[in-house]
């Protein structure tokens, strides 16, 4: 099997991206330019006629060239290698267990500016729209049945095509799964012994067979937030998960 035809669309789809990107900052800069030069009024009329792109600042294009060249760079390396003979299947993530004490504290310094990109899936298109084509473009890809079977086959390409389908917003159901193994967190109500005594819980418990799943869920409640995912740590009472009736309320 070739990755030939799938390298050189995906290397097509970044080229354009990294050519509308790098046109509008330059184009941002030479506003910026013309706008301290001609003053407030002079500023109004370009964007009025709509000659500048706002959002993308230097800073941010930059970034976005270089993650898109990166991005690129791997495809290609990985493309050009065998595939690798497939893994076994990783063990689900054991969760971490924090106590509500340490969720209270805060820092005093005040947060750090973020210098990376944005990490909010669609992001490009909403700062940029001018790029929105992009998103059509992957989407094509991505519903390629030769791009689904180089994907199944090759478990390598996923990682590196999903971070560039998030930013443009491509269609979720169509994104790679990700590889990460994200480590669940469990909130238990007290300080740092109440923390390492539901962690003792849960491992005698996991001890005796009983699936991480199901001790989370038989001892576990969900936080009452709508966008806090993290659960909530009820307890039990001797070394084996009790049955429902035993949970206390």
């Amino acid at each position: 099997m070739t990755h030939t035809p799938l390298r050189d669309r995906l290397t097509g789809l970044v080229t354009w991206l990294a050519d509308r990107i790098a046109g509008l900052r330059d184009q941002a800069g030479r506003d910026q330019v013309g706008r301290d030069q001609a003053g407030r009024d002079q500023a109004g009329r370009d964007q009025a006629a709509g000659v500048h792109c706002p959002g993308l600042e230097p800073r941010l294009a930059d970034a976005l060239l270089a993650r898109l060249r990166h991005l690129a760079a791997r495809f290609r390396a990985v493309a050009g290698t065998p595939i690798p003979p497939p893994k076994p299947e990783p063990r689900p993530a054991e969760p971490r267990f924090v106590p509500t004490h340490n969720l209270r504290i805060m820092s005093a310094d005040p947060p750090a500016e973020r210098t990376g990109l944005p990490g909010a899936w669609r992001w490009l298109p909403r700062l940029v729209p001018q790029l929105a084509a992009g998103r059509a473009r992957m989407e094509d890809l991505l519903r390629d049945p030769a791009t689904q079977e180089m994907l199944a086959a090759d478990p390598r390409l996923g990682p590196i095509l999903r971070p560039l389908g998030w930013m443009l917003g491509v269609d979720r159901a169509l994104l790679p799964a990700p590889r990460r193994r994200r480590r669940p967190v469990i909130v238990v109500p007290g300080g740092p012994a109440a923390a390492a005594a539901a962690a003792a819980d849960y491992a005698a418990a996991r001890a005796n067979s009983a699936s991480g799943a199901e001790v989370l869920a038989l001892c576990c409640v969900p936080t009452p937030g709508k966008r806090d995912r993290r659960l909530v740590w009820r307890g039990f009472a001797g070394p084996a998960p009790p049955g429902p009736a035993e949970i206390p309320a």
